[in-house]
């Protein structure tokens, strides 16, 4: 029985280690800090399932007479350091990970407050009453050209007439600012 046990510890060791090598090969493939994250807990269980097994192993091989029984509580007292540490040096970086992505979404989330209530209730590219060419104006604002010169290079018109558009669309939907213009485009592209 206590044969049947090591060997199955032992697979589980092999299970898990290769559950962590995938773990860290997926990591080095994803560019978002959130998957990095989630790769680097997953890492971390497979690190302590793996030292936990190896704790096992230590108590197997002692009940089953395989080396003395000093040797084998100074070996699992040796493995709860390695635990310690372990978790201490992968979870130093985890930690540091989510506190930078908690001040990310924070930020991300007073920009967004910010930005909600800018636009007039109930305003959308379709109920303002635009023309053809005013949605295209409004859709290279979204795009950022922002300036007269770029409206005009990107929509082949003269500056001028570019003024003119702009002038158009923030009288028609009550807008004050060309950056809010370029929010109209952006709420218009989330609902196509």
């Amino acid at each position: 029985m206590a044969g049947f046990l090591l060997a199955t510890t032992l697979l589980t060791n092999l299970v898990l280690v290769g559950i962590g090598w995938k773990a860290w090969k997926f990591g080095l493939g994803i560019s978002t800090r959130f998957a990095r994250l989630q790769t680097a807990i997953l890492i971390l269980l497979c690190g302590y399932g793996v030292v936990a097994s190896l704790q096992d192993i230590g108590v197997q091989v002692t009940r089953l007479g395989w080396i003395d029984e000093d040797v084998g509580r100074q070996f699992t007292g040796n493995i709860h350091v390695v635990i310690v540490l372990g978790g201490l040096a992968v979870l130093a970086p985890v930690l540091w990970l989510l506190r930078k992505l908690t001040k990310e979404f924070a930020h991300i989330e007073a920009v967004t407050d910010n930005l909600v209530g800018r636009l007039p209730d109930g305003l959308t590219v379709e109920t303002a009453g635009l023309t053809p060419r005013e949605r295209d104006v409004v859709a290279a604002i979204g795009d950022g050209h922002l300036s007269d010169s770029q409206l005009s290079e990107a929509l082949f018109v003269s500056p001028s007439t570019a003024a003119t558009h702009v002038r158009n669309i923030m009288r028609k939907t009550g807008i004050k600012r060309r950056s809010d213009i370029a929010l109209l485009a952006i709420q218009a592209n989330a609902s196509s």
